[in-house]
């Protein structure tokens, strides 16, 4: 009788180590890990300054990450065009989380549900100069302005503006209009000041961008007023995005019912409200109620 209860304590035993062992072996398994681009854009991401830290996807890109507790999660600063490429190779778990859909995009990335939409491309120029020419307008054909004004017009050089306005802008840059090309990560603030310094009269940028500007520079005594580009959209969708395997569509998986939730948020939309105009602010709060049908 001794000798089992002995037996049976040892088998026990050992049963309890190897369920401390299973445990032990799982706890330690590491996790899978995430490469979260964030790129030197602000508004987007703002990386110094007064507002470090409250970019659009700043807090945005914390709420995602804490929706995926399983894993390691790792912030990298990097180019959109890195960031395509990294995804493309299909070495690591790289996720985007301010891109924008395209066919060529879909050969090597997930993307989720939309998670915000943001307004698109505007032709920026001085109030003064929008009086002279354009008084009562808020849209203009690019196209045709370009082709019958020899306004000086700044670009970044070596930027995507979108196919279409690539397309036109090529055929500039060989033209006889005036063209100033700024390049590197501040190419666009570059741009921004020389039109207040009356060095170029018009760019191309986002309403939130310039919005930005304006409160880092502080510069109230130049207005600058933002035209429609005839053609565009008035806003575009944003998501999240992915490499493209199975790792990548797992996580994808999990932020679209992360995403189903946040975009109900009223802080989902003032990420993107806080950094535009009154007018501006208004008709995109309106323009997010519809696309994401949120009674209103």
């Amino acid at each position: 009788m001794r000798l089992f209860l002995v037996l049976i304590l040892f088998v026990s035993s050992f049963a309890l180590q190897a369920d401390s062992l299973a445990i032990s072996n799982i706890s330690e398994q590491p996790k899978q890990a995430i490469v979260w681009s964030i790129i030197p854009y602000a508004p987007i991401h703002i990386l110094e300054g007064d507002y470090k830290g409250q970019g659009i996807a700043d807090e945005y890109i914390i709420n995602a990450q804490n929706a995926l507790p399983g894993y390691l999660h790792t912030n990298q600063i990097m180019t959109p065009a890195r960031t395509w490429y990294q995804m493309s190779k299909n070495e690591q778990l790289v996720c985007y989380p301010s891109a924008l859909k395209t066919s060529e995009r879909e050969a090597f990335a997930y993307f989720t549900q939309p998670g915000l939409i943001t307004p698109v491309l505007r032709v920026v120029m001085r109030e003064d100069m929008w009086k002279k020419e354009f008084a009562g307008r808020d849209s203009i054909n690019i196209k045709e302005y370009i082709a019958n004004n020899k306004k000086n017009f700044g670009v970044v050089s070596k930027r995507s503006y979108g196919e279409e306005i690539d397309h036109i802008l090529s055929k500039v840059l060989r033209g006889e209009n005036d063209i100033t090309q700024t390049s590197g990560r501040y190419g666009s603030r570059q741009l921004y000041q020389m039109l207040l310094s009356e060095r170029i009269d018009i760019m191309l940028e986002y309403p939130w961008v310039t919005a930005y500007f304006e409160k880092v520079l502080k510069n109230d005594s130049i207005k600058v007023v933002h035209l429609m580009i005839e053609g565009l959209p008035k806003y575009t969708a944003a998501y999240v995005a992915c490499t493209r395997n199975d790792d990548g569509k797992k996580v994808i998986e999990a932020l679209d019912e992360f995403l189903a939730k946040e975009v109900l948020n009223i802080e989902n939309r003032q990420r993107m409200m806080r950094w535009l105009g009154k007018k501006e602010a208004e008709a995109f709060e309106q323009d997010y109620l519809e696309y994401f049908n949120i009674e209103h």
